[in-house]
């Protein structure tokens, strides 16, 4: 029997009629889904994040509602079904445990998800087979949580959503350079249910292409790049802007290289505050939490445009081998168990 494929059935069933009861009466039915989510966690992260959630929406003026409606007005169902699962379920509980059972028997440090910079018209850089067999061998691993920051705006995105389409049991994080998408490229885009489309906040295509991306119903986000010399509070302001306009649920903020402030802390605490009617995400400092809440550890893996390693950062500039097994690089390059 086989178990794995069992769970998530119930928990894709579950999900989609919470779903289908939000539209009904959206307050009772969104805790009533967190309380579910509750039921299927099988660990300690879950167990704490539906915990927060449950605390969060008693507020009956909580922001959050209007985060929630947003998305039930802008989302394809199955989008946010097939994502939800894929992140919570295969990322944070299935191929969590798939990652900790690894890490004993290799004796290293294996990320709950797998981060690219890739340029695709970059000469000598990175190429799209390259992600797609690490995504297939990471998978193996229990690693089913990818995000890829792509730049060359010019670039026909084509080979990464083919990349989408062809891991449907993956959730991808797809972080755009530039905000500007092609009506053939939102159309394919719209039959990848398994991601989250990120558009710069600072372009003024991203406010154009969010509204197609809402009356198409395809899953996106807003994101702002920071450094030593930004001011949180500046950010703040400017999320509440883009928010109302944009409408979207979720804003990532992403340290520049050689950051050395991190906003880990103040989306955290942005978030327990509701004032936003959409969840601050810390791009780094977020992705290190959940990492060592699933697999014990804090250590990324992110590969750079040019093939390098951007993290673990006691590695960086070190050139990743693409062509021996994924185990046999994270042994090189990931550090060992403790």
């Amino acid at each position: 029997m086989n178990t794995y494929a069992i769970t998530r059935a119930m928990i894709e069933s579950a999900v989609a009629h919470g779903l289908k009861e939000i539209e009904e009466d959206p307050k009772r039915s969104a805790r009533r889904l967190v309380d579910l989510g509750k039921q299927f966690s099988k660990n300690r992260f879950q167990d704490l994040v539906f915990s927060v959630m449950q605390e969060l929406l008693d507020n009956e003026n909580s922001a959050y509602y209007d985060m929630l409606a947003n998305l039930q007005r802008n989302s394809d169902q199955e989008a946010l079904k097939l994502f939800g699962v894929n992140m919570g379920y295969m990322g944070w509980c299935y191929g969590a445990g798939r990652i900790r059972k690894q890490q004993e028997e290799l004796g290293v440090c294996i990320p709950w998800c797998l981060m690219f910079r890739y340029a695709p018209g970059r000469e000598g850089g990175m190429k799209a087979r390259q992600i797609a067999s690490l995504v297939e061998q990471g998978q193996e691993l229990g690693i089913y949580v990818y995000f890829i920051r792509q730049a060359d705006a010019a670039q026909t995105p084509f080979e990464t959503l083919n990349l989408f389409a062809a891991n449907k049991e993956c959730a991808f994080v797809w972080v755009r350079e530039s905000g500007r998408l092609t009506a053939a490229e939102i159309q394919l885009l719209g039959t990848c249910k398994n991601v989250v489309t990120v558009l710069p906040v600072g372009d003024p295509e991203s406010i154009l292409t969010a509204e197609l991306l809402r009356e198409k119903k395809i899953l996106f986000s807003l994101y702002m790049t920071y450094s030593d010399r930004t001011s949180f509070s500046e950010t703040s302001e400017m999320t509440i802007q883009n928010v109302l306009t944009s409408q979207s649920s979720l804003f990532f903020l992403i340290a520049e290289d050689g950051t050395k402030v991190s906003y880990e802390k103040e989306c955290y605490e942005s978030r327990l505050k509701q004032e936003f009617p959409c969840l601050l995400m810390d791009y780094y400092g977020d992705a290190q939490s959940i990492c060592r809440a699933t697999t014990e550890h804090r250590h990324l893996l992110e590969i750079g445009e040019d093939g390098t390693v951007l993290f673990p950062k006691e590695k960086a500039g070190t050139p990743f081998d693409f062509d021996a097994p994924l185990t046999e690089t994270l042994v090189k390059i990931m550090p060992r168990r403790s």
